[in-house]
C-alpha cells in the first residue's frame, strides 16, 4: 500500500512540471552596467569613454528576426561611430556595427555610467573595431 501512494504521489508531480519556455526577447534591464562592464574591458584609451551616447532598449530587427537592441555611439578622433549591443533572453551576446535599421531613429542620451567608467588595468591603444581608419 505504501508503494502504491508512493508512486501515485510521483506521478503527480511529474504531470505539475511543465516546461518553462524562455522568452528571447526579454527586456534587458541591467543593460547600462552590462554594457559599462564589457566596454572597460574592449576599450583601452580613456578618450573612447568621454561624450558616449546609449540608446533605451528597443525591438530591431537582427537577421532574420526582432530582439532588443540597445544602440551606443562613440566619437573617437572626432568620427562617430555606431554600435549595436543585441540582446537574447535579457542577456547581451552580440556588439556589432550597427546596421541602418538599428539605430537610426535611436534617441541617445549621455552614457554617464561610461563616461565615468576608467578602463580597465592592461592599457594600449583604441581597439580596431573603435578607430577610425588613416
Amino acid at each position: 500500500m505504501v508503494l502504491i501512494m508512493a508512486g501515485l504521489a510521483l506521478a503527480g508531480c511529474s504531470k505539475d512540471k511543465q516546461t518553462v519556455a524562455i522568452d528571447p526577447n526579454v527586456l534587458p534591464t541591467n543593460y547600462r552596467s552590462t554594457l559599462v562592464a564589457f566596454l572597460r574591458q574592449s576599450l583601452t584609451n580613456r578618450s573612447d569613454f568621454r561624450g558616449s551616447m546609449i540608446s533605451e532598449p528597443a525591438l530591431k530587427p537582427v537577421g532574420g528576426s526582432q530582439h532588443y537592441v540597445v544602440c551606443v555611439q562613440f566619437n573617437p578622433q572626432s568620427a562617430i561611430k555606431t554600435k549595436a549591443a543585441v540582446y537574447l533572453s535579457g542577456q547581451m551576446t552580440q556588439f556589432i556595427d550597427a546596421a541602418p535599421e538599428q539605430c537610426a531613429d535611436a534617441a541617445y542620451q549621455p552614457f554617464k555610467e561610461l563616461d565615468a567608467a576608467t578602463p580597465s588595468a592592461g592599457g594600449g591603444g583604441t581597439i580596431p573595431w573603435l578607430s577610425t581608419p588613416r
